[in-house]
């Protein structure tokens, strides 16, 4: 299993316990975290397919 793969399955994981969350605040604590994996995944899909990452914004080009 690749990277992307196993990170995107944790996001999964976490999200079915978002699901089940006893309050908002834990619930939102959970969504937060498969936020993270879900970025986590698309960083190692674009490693594993040798994309360049895109280039962000910098303050002082403006």
């Amino acid at each position: 299993m690749r990277n992307s793969e196993r990170y995107a399955h944790q996001a999964e994981t976490v999200m079915r316990l978002a699901a089940k969350a006893e309050s908002q605040a834990e619930k939102e604590v959970y969504l937060s975290i498969a936020e993270g994996w879900r970025k986590l995944a698309a960083v190692a899909l674009r490693a594993e397919r040798h994309e360049p990452w895109p280039a962000e914004p910098r303050s002082w080009d403006s």
